[in-house]
């Protein structure tokens, strides 16, 4: 498997410089493809003997880990002690007058895997943008961010519960439209094959049938609104639809597979005040996502043919809240504050409720360059987790210590708004 990608990655490459790409390019691209490295790597440690990770990936809620993809290499396994979290990989550039490409792959944990990998439109008029392969969906504002990218050094608990470490990503066609108001206003849909994890899993069962794709479809919309001079406002709102989501809540010898879909809906709002000083100082930005999910079920496969046809329903929310402050040259710090659960409930014959978590993190990080940057970040976190046989949710108390160090090689692509 990961010959197949170093092999494609090299092949893409080789494609992008070869000599009929070089006479179809202009000079603004004749050293296609551009190419990046990015490092990260991580001292990671908490008082539950490093298993501080483990509780939030096992943290309760109505999405359990049981689709195809559960044991493809996330950010968030990290040993306690020094890891070297990721390195990515990243070729792009401009195909031609109509196309740009853009690749990702990833290493860590001795996996290989693509990222992303896709084209993108370039020359749609009247504001018209279509994106074609495996991307980073554009719902919310966090979840298009790489790894590199993030203010703070782990996932948020609430992109962590719904989609999984790397957020919603998957093979499909995003469509944008820009319309040329005094506003900023853009509108976009996406669909997705449906390979989640977490958002839409399938199990694997001889009486269920993995629906064709695209199973799962998203619709975002952002607007800047402009207030005072220095500061930019931007809020949005995201809907995502799974047609296919399935569980199995099997406990040998008692068989149950349930099948149905999944909804959710969530806003967005990111504040910015405009650096006052050199090299970051002064600025500040404050960023909240909040997501609600509904699942809908339906017992297919039971050992107890009265369970047949029973619904099984459930309904979660999430919420962040972070601060990032400059508060010299090449410095800044940061706050955040996360919950999960301000509804958390599954219900089948009866209703059982699994309880709430949340997490408070501070940050410094320093940048001494746009190349590289190093962060300290401490958390405390409360972690409910769900025991089945007791029928309640119990809490997990832990703090966690991040050292973060994030360097890049070559390329380096304009930064989000």
């Amino acid at each position: 498997m990961n010959k197949t990608i170093l092999s494609a990655a090299l092949a893409a490459t080789a494609f992008c410089v070869s000599p009929f790409s070089k006479a179809e390019s202009s000079n603004e691209t004749s050293f296609n493809p551009k190419i990046s490295v990015i490092l990260d790597g991580v001292y990671y440690s908490d008082n539950k003997d490093g298993n501080g990770i483990e509780h939030i990936e096992e943290m309760s809620g109505i999405l359990g880990s049981h689709g195809h993809g559960e044991d493809e290499h996330g950010h968030g396994e990290l040993e306690r002690g020094f890891n070297i979290r990721e390195a990515e990989l990243t070729l792009s550039g401009t195909v031609d007058p109509l196309l740009d490409a853009w690749m990702t792959v990833a290493f860590s944990n001795g996996e290989t895997e693509i990222e992303e990998a896709y084209v993108e439109t370039r020359a749609l008029t009247s504001g018209w943008k279509i994106k074609a392969g495996k991307f980073l969906s554009g719902i919310g504002y966090h979840n298009e961010q790489h790894l590199h990218s993030w203010s703070f050094s782990d996932q948020t608990l609430a992109h962590q519960t719904f989609f999984g470490d790397h957020g919603l990503v998957d093979s499909g066609l995003q469509v944008t439209y820009l319309p040329a108001t005094p506003i900023y206003t853009l509108v976009g849909v996406e669909l997705f094959q449906g390979e989640q994890d977490k958002f839409g899993a399938l199990v694997d069962h001889d009486d269920l049938e993995e629906d064709a794709g695209p199973r799962l479809s998203t619709f975002f919309a952002k607007i800047a609104p402009e207030i005072s001079t220095g500061s930019e406002l931007q809020l949005g709102v995201s809907v995502v639809r799974n047609a296919q989501h399935q569980e199995d809540h099997s406990e040998d010898p008692d068989v149950e597979v349930l099948e149905g879909d999944i909804l959710l809906w969530g806003l967005d709002a990111v504040f910015k005040k405009l650096p006052t000083g050199s090299y970051g100082e002064g600025g500040l930005t404050l960023q909240a996502e909040y997501f609600n999910v509904k699942k809908d079920l339906t017992i297919e496969v039971a050992s107890d043919a009265d369970e047949l046809g029973e619904e099984v329903t459930g309904k979660q929310d999430a919420f962040y809240l972070q601060a990032v402050y400059g508060i010299a040259p090449r410095w800044s710090v940061g706050a955040r504050y996360e919950k999960v659960g301000f509804v958390n409930e599954v219900k089948e014959e009866s209703t059982d409720e699994l309880g709430d978590s949340r997490r408070v993190s501070l940050a410094a990080t320093w940048q001494p360059t746009e190349y590289s940057k190093f962060r300290l970040q401490f958390a405390r976190a409360d972690i409910s987790e769900f025991d089945e046989d007791a029928g309640l949710a119990k809490s997990e108390k832990f703090n966690q210590i991040y050292l973060q160090y994030n360097v890049s090689l070559g390329a380096h692509g304009a930064h989000q708004f």
